[in-house]
């Protein structure tokens, strides 16, 4: 029932790296003079201020910063925003005084805040500047946390950028995205150490019910390093290649036609584009600073003591079992064996889904070394199958509500909120197809939306349109439709066809 491919597969080993020349470096991810200030800023983000401060600042001119406010301890995010919201009208107040009234006599305030601009600006650069206030959370604490953790992923993110052929400067990275937590998401949806957001993850990874790679530091590590090399190629420079991560290499080519330059200052300060916002603006600035207190972080932290890396075997599943009997096999503990396998998604859990044939199992490196067929072998039968557990599905019709479909099938909201993602409980729409626990199977009764068969196929090798109709006793007309096919002769491996 288990295939071990090269016997037990160290995933992490320590190994010595050659470091890039310092040249050669400079040479790859510049930093130009006119973006030296705004990388001041984010290191005075990541290093000086915590979350419990922030800074109110010009949001194109980053060395204008107004004010450093500190929360209270505890504070909800509510009262936070009535601080900052009243903060922003009081320095809006006062540029709007100095653009519309320069001939009175300035206060101490006033006078402050003129300070903090250049002699001689002019009543309308003080107009925009009341436009542009912003405020900035301070990141030190999550910052120095993230340096610790970093320690468990770098050899390896370092070992597979150098197999992929990038620079290993890349692999400070996750610092500006997840501050190397690999659970982290975003309320944006992106997810993992590299924040992937679905539809860039799916071209890389697999995220379904079943599995979300995404949450998963290893196999995200190589999705992000054949991004980055992707990025690479299309905008020619590893600045607009950080960027891209942001931004889209899409939204790159546009700022490199837009400005007719691959040069990241000027892009940076002149391309105007709608969604070319602060975040994106700001990306590769970040990265500078993350990078810099990453290669000397005693200068900012004083000394700071990174995390062993993490040491591991695969294995690699031959037939589906439940995790209930995979955890009992091995004799870990739940909250272990979630943190070695965190792809593994809530459907899994519930046992409403196998963990899925060919799926690479996690164990540490301790754990029955060489006794894994064994103890494999020993997994009760009720506890391995040969297929993944159909899914039963709802399609959600008008009046429909979370808690009304819930105790229709006799499943929890929770539950069912759980398994299908959704962060709101109350925003699902009609049309929708809720994934049911497959303790509801027996509450089906005809009820309208409902499939007791596969919902789904997905497509393999060597497949073709009219066989896999066949096999699903469905026509090729209703597989065009329900997939809003154009062609019916261009399927891809791994593509999700809906059956039904």
């Amino acid at each position: 029932m288990l295939r071990l491919g090269r016997s037990v597969l160290m995933v992490v080993c320590l190994i010595l790296l050659p470091l890039p020349s310092l040249a050669n470096s400079a040479q790859e991810f510049p930093l130009p003079a006119a973006l030296k200030a705004d990388v001041r800023f984010w290191s005075r983000v990541y290093s000086e201020v915590s979350t419990h401060e922030g800074l109110i600042h010009d949001n194109q001119q980053l060395n204008i910063i107004y004010r450093r406010l500190s929360f209270s301890p505890g504070s909800s995010h509510k009262a936070r925003q009535a601080i900052i919201k009243k903060k922003k009208a009081y320095y809006e107040k006062i540029l709007l005084d100095l653009a519309n009234k320069p001939h009175i006599r300035l206060s101490h305030r006033h006078k402050v805040v003129k300070a903090l601009w250049p002699a001689g600006t002019t009543g309308a650069s003080f107009r925009a500047a009341s436009k542009r206030l912003r405020f900035q959370l301070g990141q030190s604490n999550r910052f120095k946390q993230g340096l610790v953790r970093s320690g468990r992923w770098l050899p390896f993110i370092k070992q597979e950028f150098k197999r992929t052929g990038i620079p290993l400067e890349l692999a400070t990275l996750p610092h500006v995205e997840s501050s190397f937590r690999s659970d982290v998401r975003s309320h944006a949806g992106a997810a993992g150490l590299w924040q992937f957001t679905r539809p860039t993850g799916r071209r890389f990874m697999r995220i379904d019910q079943v599995l979300d790679e995404r949450l998963d530091p290893f196999l995200a590590t190589q999705a992000a390093a054949l991004l980055l090399k992707d990025n690479h190629k299309i905008t020619g420079t590893w600045p607009l290649a950080l960027t891209a991560y942001n931004h889209g290499a899409a939204g790159m080519r546009r700022a490199i036609e837009a400005t007719g330059s691959r040069d990241i200052e000027k892009i940076v300060r002149q391309y105007k584009g709608r969604t070319f916002g602060f975040a994106s603006r700001n990306f590769y600035n970040a990265f500078l600073a993350a990078k810099a207190i990453d290669e000397q972080p005693a200068q900012y932290f004083g000394e700071v003591k990174r995390d062993n890396p993490m040491h591991i075997q695969e294995l690699e599943l031959s037939s589906y079992y439940t995790v209930k009997g995979l955890v009992s096999a091995f004799g870990l503990k739940n909250n272990i064996f979630k943190s070695l396998n965190p792809a593994l998604q809530p459907a899994i859990w519930s046992n409403n889904k196998y963990v899925p044939k060919g799926y690479r199992l996690r164990v540490p490196l301790d754990v029955a070394a060489g006794q894994a067929p064994r103890l494999m072998a020993n997994i009760p039968a009720n506890e391995v199958a040969a297929k993944q557990k159909p899914d039963i599905s709802y399609r959600v019709k008008r009046g429909d509500s979370l808690s009304e479909i819930a105790q229709r099938f006799n499943v929890r909201s929770r539950q069912l909120a759980t398994i299908n993602g959704l962060t709101n409980r109350h925003s699902i729409r009609i049309g929708q197809v809720l994934i049911l626990p497959s303790s509801a199977d027996h509450h089906i009764n005809g009820q309208g939306g409902m499939s007791r068969k596969a919902l789904f196929y997905q497509v393999k090798k060597g497949d073709r349109l009219s066989l896999i109709a066949r096999k699903a006793g469905v026509s090729e007309d209703d597989l065009l439709a329900l997939n809003k096919l154009k062609n019916r002769h261009y399927l891809y491996i791994g593509q999700r066809l809906r059956l039904r």
